[in-house]
């Protein structure tokens, strides 16, 4: 009997967090969003750095928090414009294939964006306008990247792989800012940039390996326009589906910023440099892989509704609290203890999106969930980057946290359906 028919027949309260890593697709796949999320972490650490010193040089370093949402905005448009559209492409051709052409397209934009910086051709403008280019590749690798997963391991496997994927990412976090804060000195924040795109050839090379992933259910002569309709509509009168989502929505836009706009932070508030700064994004990355680790270990945990709600009160409460810090110390505990809250609903949203949809829909209902998180956590840098401009970057990151924990509060109080929700089968009666 083959391993994946073995872990087909037993219970899913029953695997480790680690059962995922049984499947080899799933491990070449693990395997090169480990190297290549490092590489991508490692660059975003540099690039803040980057944006925050262009505006010392342009001798306005009071915009620097105005520059950061900038960025944000260039990375938040594409996902806008293309995030739905690209769940209804992930539901219409083979996911490795797709991955393959997002992964190579970012390995370029990366490429290009370390020669202008090594080169001193850089400048805010630039650093925008590849942003956005990158982005736009990312509108469709992430639907594709998400919906993939079910299909890399037999169901009692998925909250593990999820898990995982979770890890993958927020372990990067953690060692890239880390990585950049010892490597910045030596090479540079061009460096830092050419690093990762050498590191796009480990993923490239993982989905080559892997076996093709073709379509089950094709869409037919279904419109785009209307293969999108249905995947909406699916969210929309899902009981579940329709208060994660907005959730979701609401903490990228208002707590998640936080995390880009910690290069101000550390110059106008907390008065530190680079390294103290590779301090910060490493503790915000601790306590997401944290947050990580206990989504991959709740498989067998069924109120995952409560534990979505429970941690957005947490997280948002957890930004309001790091807003209110002046120590580096207080700061890097606050850091963390909001990046795990925030992790933890991200993850456990993402297992119920992914387990509760259909595999024909599921691009579609993951495009919705990454969009928000692709043009949310932009666009909330963009809008408390430019609140702060005005009236202190840390009272922006403390309203906004604010209002997430609000709206944390007020899904547990009124939907019902997802404080309730047990049951991890997309074939679980809908409430």
């Amino acid at each position: 009997m083959s391993d994946e028919l073995a872990a087909a027949e037993v219970p899913e309260e029953r695997f480790s967090a680690a059962a995922a890593l049984f499947h080899r697709d799933f491990r070449l796949f693990f395997t090169g969003l480990v190297i290549t999320n490092t590489g991508t972490w490692m660059q975003l650490f540099g690039l803040g750095w980057l944006v925050v010193e262009l505006a010392a040089r342009d001798g306005t370093p009071q915009l620097g928090p105005l520059y950061l949402g900038l960025v944000g905005l260039s990375r938040a448009l594409p996902g806008l414009v293309f995030g739905l559209f690209a769940g209804v492409v992930a539901d219409r051709v083979d996911r490795r294939r797709l991955l393959l052409l997002t992964q190579s397209t970012a390995g370029v934009i990366a490429s290009v964006l370390a020669a202008l910086t090594l080169t001193g051709h850089i400048n805010v403008v630039l650093v925008m306008a590849l942003t956005a280019a990158s982005a736009v590749a990312f509108a469709f690798d992430g639907p594709s990247r998400l919906a993939m997963v079910p299909r890399l391991v037999p169901r009692g496997a998925l909250v593990s792989a999820i898990g995982l994927v979770s890890v993958a990412f927020n372990g990067a976090t953690l060692v890239g800012p880390l990585i950049g804060g010892l490597l910045i000195g030596p090479i540079g924040v061009g460096g830092l940039m050419a690093v990762n795109a050498v590191s796009y050839l480990v993923i490239v090379g993982a989905l080559l390996a892997m076996r093709p992933m073709p379509v089950i259910a094709p869409a037919g002569h279904a419109s785009m326009l209307d293969s999108l309709r249905e995947g909406l509509a699916y969210v929309r009168h899902d009981a579940v589906l329709r208060w994660v989502i907005p959730l979701v929505a609401i903490n990228s836009l208002l707590a998640r910023p936080y995390i880009h706009l910690l290069p101000a932070v550390a110059r106008d508030v907390l008065h530190v440099g680079a390294v103290e700064l590779s301090w910060l994004v490493s503790a915000s990355g601790a306590g997401a892989l944290a947050g990580a680790l206990v989504v991959t270990s709740l498989g067998g945990f069924r109120r995952r509704g409560l534990v979505c709600t429970g941690s957005a009160v947490l997280g948002g409460s957890a930004v309001v609290l790091f807003a209110l810090q002046h120590a580096l110390v207080p700061g890097l505990v606050m850091a963390a203890i909001a990046s795990f809250a925030t992790m933890t609903l991200m993850g456990m949203a993402q297992t119920i999106n992914q387990s509760r949809a259909p595999d024909h829909l599921r691009g579609r209902v993951m495009g919705v969930q990454h969009m928000t998180v692709q043009a949310g956590v932009p666009a909330g840098t963009m809008l408390e980057g430019s609140l702060g401009t005005l009236v202190g970057v840390d009272l922006a990151i403390g309203l906004g946290g604010a209002i997430v924990a609000l709206a944390g509060a007020y899904v547990f109080l009124r939907a019902v359906a997802l404080r309730e929700y047990g049951t991890p089968l997309a074939s679980a009666a809908r409430s």
